[in-house]
C-alpha cells in the first residue's frame, strides 16, 4: 500500500471520529438546553374567576394577612379599556351591579391615569398608588383588562417595611444585623415576585 493511501485512509478515519464526536456533542448539548425547569409557581396558590375563566397564583406568604390578591369584576366604558388608559373613576360605572365589587375600590384610585401593559398576550391598563404609616410603604397595585363587555380587574396589595427601624447597628449584635439585612433581602425581593405573580395572569380559555 503506497504511503499516500495510507495518509489519506488516517485522515478520512480522523474525520469520520471528528464529525461523529461533533453529531454526539450536539445531541447532549440539545438534550441539555430541552430538560424541562421546575416551575417555581407549582405550590403557589391558585386564585381563579369562573365566569370569566381568568386565573392567577401566589406565594402563600407574600401578601399579609387579610391582603390576598383579589379578581373583580364590574361594569365599566368596555370601548375604551384597555386601548386607552383614561382616569379610572370617571369610566367604571359605580352603579354596578349587586355582587359586583369594583365599585368598592373606586374611592381608592383616585384622580389618575394608568399606562397600557402586556401581560400574556393580553393588555391591561395598569394603576398604581402608594401610601406610608409606621415605617411601612403600601403598594396597590391595579391590571384592568375587558372581556364580555365588562372590566375584570386584578388587585395586588403589598408592604414593604422600612429597614431604618434597626438603624444604628449595634457592635456585636448579631439577629439585629440579619434582621437588618433580611429586611433589606425582603424589599429588593418585592418586586420581583410581584413580577413573577403577574406573569402568571391568563384567561385559561
Amino acid at each position: 500500500m503506497k504511503k499516500n493511501t495510507i495518509i489519506l485512509i488516517v485522515i478520512i478515519i480522523i474525520a469520520i471520529i471528528a464529525i461523529g464526536g461533533y453529531f454526539v456533542h450536539t445531541k447532549l448539548s440539545l438534550q441539555k438546553v430541552q430538560t424541562p425547569v421546575a416551575d417555581k409557581t407549582a405550590d403557589w396558590n391558585t386564585l381563579n374567576n369562573d365566569e370569566f375563566a381568568f386565573s392567577i397564583k401566589y406565594p402563600n406568604d407574600f401578601f399579609d394577612a387579610g391582603h390576598d390578591p383579589k379578581i373583580l369584576v364590574g361594569d365599566c366604558n368596555y370601548d375604551v379599556f384597555p386601548g386607552k388608559c383614561p382616569n379610572i373613576v370617571n369610566e367604571v360605572v359605580e352603579g354596578s351591579p349587586s355582587g359586583s365589587s369594583t365599585e368598592a375600590i373606586i374611592s381608592n384610585w383616585g384622580n389618575r391615569g394608568g399606562k397600557e401593559m402586556a401581560i400574556n398576550n393580553t393588555t391591561y391598563c395598569y394603576y398604581n398608588i402608594g401610601d406610608a404609616a409606621m415605617m411601612h410603604q403600601y403598594y396597590y397595585d391595579y391590571y384592568a383588562t375587558v372581556k364580555n363587555q365588562k372590566c375584570i380587574v386584578v388587585q395586588l396589595d403589598s408592604v414593604s417595611v422600612s429597614c431604618d427601624v434597626y438603624l444604628p447597628l449595634e457592635p456585636g449584635n448579631t439577629e439585629q444585623a440579619k434582621n437588618y439585612n433580611d429586611c433589606l433581602t425582603k424589599n429588593a425581593e418585592r418586586p420581583k415576585i410581584l413580577n413573577e405573580i403577574i406573569n402568571t395572569f391568563k384567561f385559561i380559555k
